[in-house]
């Protein structure tokens, strides 16, 4: 039986992470309403790439990190390799990633580079870290498996992204900048995300469901599917190899179908039938990342029409379509589940077997939760018309769809948050005995 005393010493790092993404979805959320116009410039404008690494490193790779510091351990029945270690890289990149989005919208490549420094020295005691954890844990199979790439991409990407950099600064590598840029992009969503998903999802939709995989062929088929794809892609992007990168296209988004049919049958399996919002949100989210992909495909498909100047079917089609209809539905259903139970650790952990307790999920308020998600979901289709038409209404509408369902999202993730300070926790009336 687990004692109060180790319960309530759970969960301060990875808090530390997801209530620092907190924030940052805020932040993003926040420059997107005010200038949403900036969806409106190409892709490789220094404004976009600073909301670009506002929302991707500041959101979700933050709370993707905080994420990984609480399910490696539980998926592999181990203890984390150095808690230490962690808080050194929860300051790195506290400190570093700001600085990085304001170089990247000043455009100052000297403050670009110290800041870059100190988030990939992060990244590194993570990757270490994560390593080290799935060593001493003993485990292999998917999830296992999916942790140390992800991991190993996340520092790839970083260290790729400084490269970039130096070479905007001494322009030492032939290359095509712009698609060095877009090989940079998709090393971490596919490397990281995709990865990190297709291996920690087969932990998290079994745990909230209460389901089970009973067969792992079609997570590993998915899995390997988009390791050999990324393989492929990153030079066809880099080098302009047209059917190189479709045929690593076609190969990501095929193992991500394959992954998908396998949370569709670890689903079937679920003993809690009702969904409730952060799950259906998890799932849309997957939905979304898989027609990400069909997009991707069209897009590096050779002689067909579609380019990166705006307006039409381009590349900021195919970001928003990643960045709001897949990424922020996945991370976003997540961090529903998973803050209310490290909230409860943290708060209701000693009193365990002293008296009642609430249930993880009384901490919640699922009309809130329903209605933020819904929102930010609802948001992707303004969205995605505005910059298809490059029509700053639909922006403007779409920004601000996207910012209520935010300001709802954090009101509830605050709610359940307040609960640390043992003044706002429930009264009596709504105590339970359950955990989950």
């Amino acid at each position: 039986m687990m004692s109060g005393s180790w319960l309530a010493a759970q969960g301060r790092l990875p808090l530390a992470f997801m209530s620092l993404g907190l924030a940052w979805l805020v932040i993003a959320t926040g420059l997107l309403a005010v200038e949403p116009r900036l969806l409106a410039l190409p892709h490789t404008h220094p404004r976009v790439i600073a909301l670009t690494h506002a929302w991707v490193l500041g959101v979700f790779v933050t709370v993707a990190c905080g994420a990984v510091y609480q399910l490696a351990p539980v998926a592999l029945g181990t203890t984390l390799a150095s808690e230490r270690h962690g808080w050194w890289h929860f300051g790195l990149h506290a400190a570093g990633v700001p600085g990085m989005v304001f170089s990247f919208w000043r455009w100052d490549l000297v403050l670009l580079a110290h800041c870059g420094f100190a988030v990939g020295v992060g990244v590194l005691l993570f990757s270490v870290n994560t390593w080290r954890t799935v060593r001493q844990s003993g485990r292999d199979g998917t999830v296992a498996r999916s942790l140390t790439l992800a991991a190993g991409w996340l520092l790839a990407t970083v260290v790729a992204g400084l490269v970039l950099a130096a070479n905007r600064y001494w322009n030492f590598l032939p290359i095509d900048p712009v698609a060095l840029l877009r090989a940079h992009a998709h090393l971490g969503l596919v490397g990281f995300f995709v990865t990190l998903l297709q291996g920690v999802g087969f932990q998290l939709v079994p745990m909230f469901t209460l389901g089970e995989v009973r067969d792992w062929r079609l997570p590993n088929i998915g899995l390997w599917l988009s390791q050999a794809g990324l393989v492929g892609l990153m030079p066809g992007l880099a080098w302009h190899l047209g059917p190189l990168a479709l045929l690593g296209a076609l190969a990501i988004t095929t193992g991500m179908i394959c992954s998908a049919a396998g949370v569709r049958r670890a689903l079937a399996t679920r003993r809690k039938r009702a969904l409730d919002p952060g799950t259906r949100s998890f799932l849309r989210g997957g939905l979304g990342a898989c027609a990400s992909g069909l997009a991707g495909l069209a897009l590096v498909a050779p002689g067909l029409p579609w380019g990166s100047a705006p307006g039409g079917f381009n590349a900021m089609v195919y970001a928003v379509l990643v960045v709001a209809g897949g990424l922020l539905p996945c991370v976003a259903g997540m961090m529903c589940k998973i803050v209310p139970f490290l909230t409860w650790m943290r708060a209701y952990g000693p009193r365990v077997g002293r008296g009642p307790t609430p249930s993880a999920s009384a901490l919640t308020h699922p009309g809130i939760e329903r209605w933020g998600l819904g929102l930010q979901f609802a948001a992707v289709a303004p969205l995605l018309f505005g910059v298809w038409r490059l029509n700053e209404s639909w922006l403007l509408a779409g920004a601000w769809m996207l910012a209520a369902g935010t300001l709802l999202f954090v009101a509830d993730m605050l709610a359940v948050l307040k609960h640390l300070w043992p003044a706002f926790g429930p009264t009596p009336a709504r105590a339970t005995a359950s955990v989950l």
